[in-house]
Order: C-alpha cells, then sequence, then structure tokens
C-alpha cells in the first residue's frame, strides 16, 4: 500500500490551527474542572464499595459423578493443536494433527512453523511407531513412557494421553478404584496408599484432574476455554494446561477446529511403509 504525503496549502492549514487552538482551550477549561470536582472528591471520605461474595455451589458426589460421565461420552477427537512445551530452559513448540480414540489409539503429526513435518506418531494399543522424515526412519516397537518421551516430548503411556485429551480418568480407574468425597468440588479416586487420582469439577465441566503418587503431585492437568461443538450439540475445551513438577515440565495444548465421535479408520494408525524407508526397532536404540 503506497500512502501519499502531498502538502497542504496555507489557508488550509491556518484553518485547521486555528480549530486545534480552539479545542486546546476548551480542553483546559474542561480540565481544570475535572480538577477542581476530584480535589473535591478527594475532601470527603468514601467507603470503598462492598463486592459481593459469590458463594461456591456445593456440588454432591451423585452430581460431579454425573459430570464425570458426561466426559465418557466422547469417544473420539479430531482436532488441530498449537502445541508449546517447556522443560526447564528448554522451549519447543510445534503445530500438530491429532487423531484420539478410545481407549488407546493415537495419532499425532507435527509440524514446524514452515509446515515441514518434524515427526508423524502413532500408537495401537501397546505398539508404538514414530516416522522421522528428516532421517527416513520408521522407529516401531513397545510403547514405553521412555520412547513416548522421546517421540512426544511427553512421558506418559498413549491410554493415559488419550484419555487426558478426551477429559476423562485413565482405562480402569473407574471400575479399579475407591470413590471419596473432597473439598472444593472435587472427588478423589484412590487406587492404593500411594496412589490417587483427584478430579475437580465445575457445575458442569471437569476443570482439572490430578494424579499422586506418594503424596507427591506426578501430573496435573487443567482444562480451560471452555467452547460448543459446531453440529455437535456439545462442549468441550479448547485450551489444556499439563504440569508434571517431576520433570520441569509445562505442556501447553490449544486446539481448534475440534470434531468430536467420529468414526475413525484403524488404518489411521497404521503408518504405511514406502519404498526407501529404513526400518528401525525401538529396542535398537
Amino acid at each position: 500500500m503506497v500512502i501519499s504525503t502531498g502538502g497542504v496549502s496555507v489557508p488550509q492549514y491556518s484553518n485547521v490551527l486555528s480549530q486545534i487552538q480552539v479545542r486546546m482551550r476548551a480542553g483546559l477549561r474542561v480540565a481544570v474542572l475535572l480538577v477542581v470536582v476530584l480535589l473535591g472528591a478527594g475532601c470527603a471520605r468514601l467507603s470503598p464499595p462492598q463486592l459481593e461474595k459469590v458463594p461456591v455451589v456445593e456440588l454432591s458426589s451423585a452430581q460431579m459423578l454425573e459430570v464425570l460421565e458426561r466426559s465418557y461420552a466422547h469417544t473420539s477427537l479430531q482436532a488441530l493443536a498449537e502445541v508449546r512445551l517447556r522443560r526447564g530452559k528448554d522451549k519447543q513448540s510445534s503445530t500438530q494433527a491429532l487423531h484420539v480414540q478410545e481407549p488407546y489409539q493415537l495419532r499425532a503429526e507435527a509440524y514446524n512453523f514452515m509446515g515441514q513435518m518434524l515427526v508423524l506418531l502413532t500408537a495401537n494399543g501397546a505398539n508404538l511407531e514414530a516416522y522421522v522424515p528428516s532421517r527416513k526412519t520408521l522407529y516401531f516397537g513397545m510403547a514405553t513412557r521412555a520412547r513416548m518421551e522421546q517421540f512426544a516430548y511427553v512421558p506418559l503411556m498413549p491410554a493415559d494421553m488419550v484419555a487426558l485429551l478426551l477429559q476423562r480418568l485413565p482405562p480402569g480407574v473407574l471400575q479399579l478404584a475407591q470413590v471419596q468425597k473432597g473439598e472444593d468440588n472435587s472427588l478423589h479416586f484412590v487406587l492404593s496408599a500411594q496412589q490417587e487420582y483427584i478430579v475437580h469439577f465445575g457445575t458442569d465441566q471437569v476443570e482439572r484432574i490430578v494424579y499422586r503418587e506418594l503424596e507427591r503431585e506426578v501430573f496435573t492437568i487443567a482444562y480451560t476455554d471452555v467452547r460448543p461443538i459446531a453440529g455437535n450439540g456439545g462442549v468441550f475445551p479448547r485450551h489444556m494446561a499439563l504440569r508434571m513438577p517431576p520433570q520441569n515440565l509445562d505442556l501447553s495444548i490449544e486446539l481448534e477446529d475440534v470434531l468430536l465421535n467420529s468414526v475413525l479408520d484403524p488404518a489411521l494408525f497404521e503408518i504405511e511403509v514406502r519404498t526407501g524407508v529404513a526400518l528401525v526397532p525401538l529396542e535398537e536404540l
């Protein structure tokens, strides 16, 4: 865009200057009046306005379980995600195409800011595959936390990642845990004397899930920016913040173009091997 800076004739300039001077004099009178009013107000003793406290709605255990059941109605998730990872002083970011299906199927395509694929990761049950285009190599083998950290940068098993992305507890927790009502609208799902999940609720959404071992926080994930799903009739959080204190790790996920409960092709969670791609078992790394 080209902006012209052509000159203004002298008569026009004089008129403009006169208008500015008139406005300045008028503005000065208004300023003096405001100072007088403010000084007068300062002499009077004003009590600060009393803010009315909004009472917190206390939910029963049954109500909280009903809210949790709504999350279990989500069977699959597809979305574009802006992912930001911080581990100590190290920071990384990527755009990812996410495909998630209960109970443990995951596909994540990570791209850099130039649109180049960094890694394509799939998990189907206990099996993990990771294709790295820059190396023309497909790694495959059993999924472990260490291998998930190596390729997905987050030390969580695929089933745990799928559950958290779907705003629910990992598989088996509901069936095995003892449920105890906690404070501030929370339920404690106690697996043993050393392990428990704590779910914090809003009036109609799961707001936060905390996992603790030996009374220490292993991770917590918070769900915010809850909005309706187009054509679905439900709602879903657009922001997820995962924090893992033992690893000094923070993960932020911003979701766009969210689709829920689509029927996903099983082939989506398998990587097609093409000519020229090296196959390397994860056990050899």
